[in-house]
């Protein structure tokens, strides 16, 4: 029985059919080789050298390339990332969407985001969890529904 990893209980390596294709959009040179050598084993890792305030630009590039899952910094620009998180679901509800920031958990943003510089297990394991989830916002809304 494969686990979140991606191995199974036996500990051999388990092939995924569809590779996720992640979009990492940073301003941070360092954070792209650590998200390249952490992601590459999942699929595809794209980049984008861009600050999330241009909000209107930033979700036309996500349509544009595609992607399965972005990855947003949100180091120094929390006040702009909920507002980014909620277009997109608007606009791309089916991409997973990973918030990190260097201050790690930061109430100002208000969704999850992990430290960027922490663990790389937990920055690959929840690049999986939002390809299987969509955009963090998709369950909010489903719970406001009922």
């Amino acid at each position: 029985m494969p686990d979140a990893g991606g191995e199974s209980a036996a500990g051999a390596q388990v092939i995924r059919l569809h590779p996720v294709r992640t979009l990492v959009i940073s301003r941070d040179l360092a954070f792209r080789q650590r998200a390249m050598t952490v992601l590459e084993d999942l699929g595809v890792v794209s980049f984008a050298i861009a600050g999330l305030e241009a909000r209107g630009e930033v979700v036309a590039l996500i349509e544009h390339q595609h992607p399965d899952v972005v990855v947003l910094d949100a180091t120094a620009c929390a006040p702009s990332i909920a507002g980014l998180v909620y277009e997109l679901y608007e606009r791309a509800p089916r991409v997973g969407v990973v918030i990190v920031s260097s201050s790690g958990p930061d109430h100002r943003l208000g969704l999850p985001a992990l430290a960027k510089w922490g663990w790389a297990a937990d920055l690959s394991r929840a690049v999986q969890q939002a390809y299987r989830d969509g955009n963090p916002l998709k369950e909010e809304k489903t719970l406001r529904a009922y």
